[in-house]
């Protein structure tokens, strides 16, 4: 009965559009004006082809494209909120407890890494967060573009190609790529003010954001973006039943305070139009560790006679910048020529916190350090039609960095007290031997062939070949056709292979952490692949992830009104980049006294570092529907549903340094990985965001579906049930420059299944987490929201 039901919205667009299959198009030239303003051209997309903008629907590869109205429907002033509430296979959890990662969580696309998703501004590539993800979090061993640091009011549309695309664009366009086009000529200026909170009381939400936009001649425009959002934190942990059913530890979202800039701007002069885009944001963010009872050996009871639950809080900068020019020449010729900056820098500061081993002594309040990344590129792009055809090529320059910065020296030592345990506990500072600073280069030339065999047949051809200056070369390539045999149908294919470059994060992360036991300093470590312990235990320079990409589809669009199409693919790769387990005695049973002999001499009790170490399959079909009526009186529905079934599975492990005399299994593949890789990410995602509008006011509903996903308690696997949600949002137009708006977002109050109040029932040990955080959609519930907006 419930499949059935969840089959009727697409069943009503299908009669719908079905009823009157021969229906004729109407003709532009003949209509009234005010029927013209409401005509809706088919989403265009600029990624996907170097050939220009084209029409999303009829791509030669499969494409979305979200817009702005869409974007803000669905109750969040995020845009990685928004995406995944609107995009099936785009997941969004919500980690607690995860160090870095609960102040700027990672987002996938089809079940696989943050880093192999290429995300660009305008078309021009930007650069990841500095955070590497350590903990045991979707995406470990990983780091992602922040997309939260993009103002939502300056997003035009957002398109999204799920098609493998690194030999067009480059590294990290495996799993497909997101473009944010950021809003151009001829819009309005706009003022928003939200706010909202959780139907449980916190998580308290406001924002104003501004959006103010001044026309310049031959069509050119500045367009400037400000925000400043304030999110309260949520806590879903239960009491301690240790702790006199305190509620003392924090499991839910940050405390978050952002402050966003973005500009858009295009200054024409004759054929030549000088261009500029970027962004700049600054976050604050606090968010807690585990907490320590008042009776934990790693309390200090005349610092905190009732326990502590250490803060980190983060301050996170993200900056990016792009200068360019473009124009076209007498033969048709277009050219651009671009310079993009960017940079991220994660600084770690810890509150509310001690270290151990420095006594009574010990500040309460750390600098930790931070990492950060910069990224600098050149791109020179030209393309020229022939008839029907187009040939476009170009270059680019890259140049990558990264750096740890070693903390205040309370943050990581170990002090004369005979304690446990050494530097700022939460998050322990990196120290000065862990401080990296390095860089890479790389240039690329490419070229992409749009030729039409016939006029119902094109074909589509790219390659790219690539240098690094740590790994070597690359060269990949793509093909893909698209056949149109009737005016309604389209078939499409293509197949292609691609790369990603290990990052600087994976190949140079040292963190150390050392600890008293008894008479004995114990020290684990992550370390560089470079690192004289790393090189002992076996580790080799990163080897570039390769992959394989082979998408077919058909679209189907029997009028303006009505799109459906279906997209199967897979997506193989090989020397998929991973941390080891830690290499000891304890935690390897079958470590070779050779290893054991070396962590002796290096004076370390536990190591990991970055391996080449499996290839996965990833197998799934996308399903897409779009339909739009127009009804008398300016009313119109518009219904669009998506559902995607995508499933990875390894197919192959490496083989582990003979050294360590452990197979790759054992070193890499504990129970844990091997069922968050497979099974950590929801299957399946069923979407369908209806909306119908009429001049004086809007409603919309976005249901969501998300499949089962999987963890692990201790060693044994458990399986989260899928669960709905919905999204509901009522906007009300108070004359023609003021709306209000007044939604809900999971007004279900959907929650995944709890683990329990503790670990171990019988013994109290463990916390008080009740939720898992790999569910897709939080585990706060239901909230509600009020917006007021204005046009100006």
């Amino acid at each position: 009965m419930k499949r059935t039901l969840s089959l009727l919205p697409l069943w009503a667009v299908c009669a719908a559009a079905l009823a009157n299959p021969q229906a004729p198009e109407p003709d532009l030239y003949t209509l009234p004006l005010d029927e013209l303003l409401r005509v809706q051209i088919p989403p265009q997309a600029d990624v996907g082809s170097r050939a220009g903008a084209h029409s999303a629907p009829g791509a030669i590869v499969p494409i979305d494209v979200y817009t702005a109205e869409q974007l803000l429907s669905v109750g969040t002033m995020s845009l990685a909120q928004a995406l995944a509430a609107l995009v099936p296979g785009f997941n969004y959890p919500r980690p607690s407890i995860a160090d870095g990662t609960d102040h700027a969580p990672p987002f996938t696309l089809r079940a696989l890494n943050p880093d192999q998703v290429l995300v660009l501004v305008n078309g021009k590539r930007q650069q990841q967060s500095a955070l590497l993800h350590t903990n045991g979090t979707i995406g470990r061993g990983s780091s992602g573009v922040d997309l939260s640091t993009i103002p939502l009011l300056a997003v035009e549309r957002v398109e999204v190609l799920r098609d493998g695309a690194a030999a067009q664009y480059g590294s990290d366009a495996i799993a497909g790529i997101i473009n944010i086009v950021l809003k151009g000529y001829g819009h309005a200026n706009q003022a928003l003010l939200g706010w909202g909170r959780t139907t449980a009381g916190d998580g308290l939400q406001r924002q104003a954001a501004l959006f103010t936009t001044r026309p310049l001649a031959g069509d050119g425009f500045i367009n400037l973006t400000a925000e400043l959002r304030d999110r309260g934190a949520t806590n879903r942990a239960a009491p301690d039943p240790l702790d006199g059913g305190r509620i003392n530890t924090h499991f839910g979202e940050a405390d978050t305070q952002d402050a966003l800039l973005a500009w858009n701007a295009e200054i024409p002069r004759g054929d030549t139009t000088v261009y500029t885009h970027g962004k700049a944001s600054r976050r604050h963010s606090s968010a807690g560790a585990f907490f320590r009872r008042a009776d934990d050996e790693r309390n200090l009871p005349s610092l905190y006679p009732q326990g502590f639950l250490p803060r980190i809080e983060p301050r996170i900068t993200d900056l990016s910048a792009t200068l360019g020019a473009k124009g076209s020449w007498t033969d048709g010729t277009q050219w651009n020529l671009a310079y993009t900056g960017g940079a991220n820098d994660f600084h770690f500061y810890v509150a509310n916190s001690l270290n151990r081993s420095l006594g009574a002594s010990s500040p309460t309040a750390f600098d930790s350090g931070g990492t950060a990344l910069a990224q600098h590129s050149i791109n020179a792009d030209w393309s020229r039609p022939f008839g029907r055809h187009t040939l476009a090529g170009g270059y680019e320059y890259r140049r990558e960095s990264y750096r740890i910065r070693a903390g205040e020296p309370a943050s990581y030592l170990l002090g004369p007290d005979s304690a446990w345990y050494a530097g700022a506990q939460g998050f322990g500072g990196f120290a000065p031997e862990n401080a990296v600073r390095t860089q890479r280069d790389s240039h690329a030339l490419y070229l992409d062939l749009k030729y039409a065999l016939l006029p119902q047949l094109t074909l589509n051809a790219a390659t790219r070949a690539e240098h690094y200056s740590d790994f070597g070369n690359t060269l990949n390539g793509k093909l893909a056709l698209r056949l149109q045999p009737t005016p309604h149908w389209l078939l499409r294919t293509s197949v292609s292979s691609g790369f990603r470059a290990p990052s600087l994060a994976q190949a140079n992360y040292t963190s150390t952490t050392m600890i008293r036991d008894g008479d004995a300093i114990l020290q684990y470590g992550n370390y560089g692949v470079d690192h004289p312990v790393a090189r002992a235990l076996g580790a080799t320079d990163l080897k570039p992830e390769s992959s394989r990409h082979f998408t077919l589809g058909a679209v189907w669009q029997p009028s303006r009104a009505l799109t459906a199409s279906v997209d199967g693919f897979i997506t193989d790769i090989r020397d998929r980049i991973m941390p080891t387990g830690y290499i000891a005695g304890w935690n390897l049973a079958q470590l070779s006294p050779q290893a054991q002999a070396i962590l002796l001499q290096q004076h370390v009790d536990g190591a990991t570092y970055f391996t080449n170490a499996v290839g996965t399959r990833t197998r799934g079909v996308d399903l897409r529907l779009d339909y739009q009526h127009d009804l008398p009186q300016g009313r119109r529905w518009h219904l669009s549903a998506a559902y995607q079934h995508a499933r990875t599975r390894i197919t192959q492990v490496n083989r582990a340094p003979a050294v360590l005399g452990v197979d790759m299994t054992d070193l890499i593949l504990d129970p844990y990985t091997r069922v968050t890789m497979e099974s950590g990410q929801p299957s399946s995602a069923f979407k369908l965001w209806a909306q119908y509008k009429t001049p004086g006011y809007a409603l919309v509903a976005n249901l969501n579906r998300y499949g089962s996903f999987a963890s692990t308690h201790g060693h044994t696997p458990v399986t989260f049930a899928a669960r709905w949600t919905l999204d509901l949002q009522w906007s009300y137009h108070l004359n023609r420059h003021t709306t209000l708006t007044l939604g809900g977002t999971n007004v279900l109050n959907a929650k995944p299944a709890q683990w329990g109040v503790t670990d171990d029932a019988v013994t109290g040990a463990g916390k008080p987490i009740r939720y898992s955080q790999y569910a897709p959609f939080g585990y706060n519930g239901a909230a509600y929201y009020l917006r007021l907006g204005v046009r100006f």
